[in-house]
């Protein structure tokens, strides 16, 4: 048995619900699924995915109470996914299927053995820090309606999901940790850092909880999957350019758009 593993805080596990029909054979005995990826960055310059395929956990909810795994047909060209690309808001398909009614209660990830990320130009291979997450389960909880279409969209958090090895020294593990949200129910921050240069990390803060992300190569960054709540902006820029705070009030199922971020250098820098 696979190791079960739950969403993170504040981030509740469940499907983004959108609006749109099958094709009527299907429209009352089917709902469609699709499963994307995102990536909460890391600080390496490429981490790359051995994705296999996707699977979801379905309950039926016929007569005779069917309960199985059910891979999706898998999308990207390859198996090997750059997941440090997919910033501001980029996500990847990763699977889709026509599914029975009933309830989906847990999503799969099932990865190959070519795990590796690249900083300064070299190549690193990625081991699991538990081999049973080779094929990593996570649980949710949301009913299928006949004819309705459900995005999941699942978000890899990078800085977390990837550890120094306690055992030898410049090898790293690979120990997944991903969030599942509901855009429908949820909300956005957007938002754009000048100078562009300055390539901050940018972290959305509330409590004891922290996202982070990168700008894109326009100085655009997003975060979704937010909870309607006060959050504190941090920009950490490369030198010479400060940090910077501010705070953002998202309300729900709306994106908060900032006004433009505008990095400073000391008065006095150091020669």
């Amino acid at each position: 048995m696979h190791k079960l593993k739950r969403s993170l805080g504040l981030f509740l596990p469940i499907l983004l619900l959108t609006f749109s029909c099958l094709d009527d054979a299907s429209n009352q005995t089917h709902a469609l699924v699709n499963v994307y990826l995102m990536d909460a960055p890391g600080d390496w310059d490429q981490v790359f995915l051995d994705i296999e395929r996707v699977e979801v956990f379905v309950e039926s909810g016929n007569s005779a109470g069917t309960k199985e795994w059910i891979p999706l047909d898998y999308l990207p060209l390859s198996n090997i996914v750059n997941v440090s690309a997919l910033v501001n808001d980029s996500r990847l398909i990763l699977g889709r299927g026509e599914l029975p009614l009933g309830k989906i209660s847990q999503v799969k990830l099932v990865f190959g053995d070519g795990q590796y990320l690249v900083q300064e130009n070299q190549e690193l291979v990625l081991q699991f820090a538990d081999p049973e997450d080779e094929a990593y389960e996570h649980e949710v909880n949301y009913p299928l309606e006949g004819g309705m279409s459900y995005d999941l969209i699942m978000d890899i958090d990078l800085s977390r999901s990837i550890l120094a090895s306690p055992s030898e020294e410049g090898s790293f593990l690979f120990d997944p940790v991903v969030r599942v949200f509901e855009k429908t129910t949820s909300t956005e921050i957007q938002g754009k850092v000048t100078p562009i240069n300055a390539k901050p990390y940018v972290y959305a803060i509330i409590g004891q909880d922290t996202l982070g992300t990168l700008t894109d190569s326009l100085g655009n960054f997003t975060f979704i999957g937010l909870e309607a709540a006060e959050y504190q902006v941090y920009f950490e820029p490369r030198a010479p350019y400060l940090d910077s705070l501010t705070t953002v009030i998202t309300k729900l199922d709306s994106t908060s758009k900032m006004e433009p971020i505008i990095l400073q250098v000391p008065e006095n820098p150091e020669e």
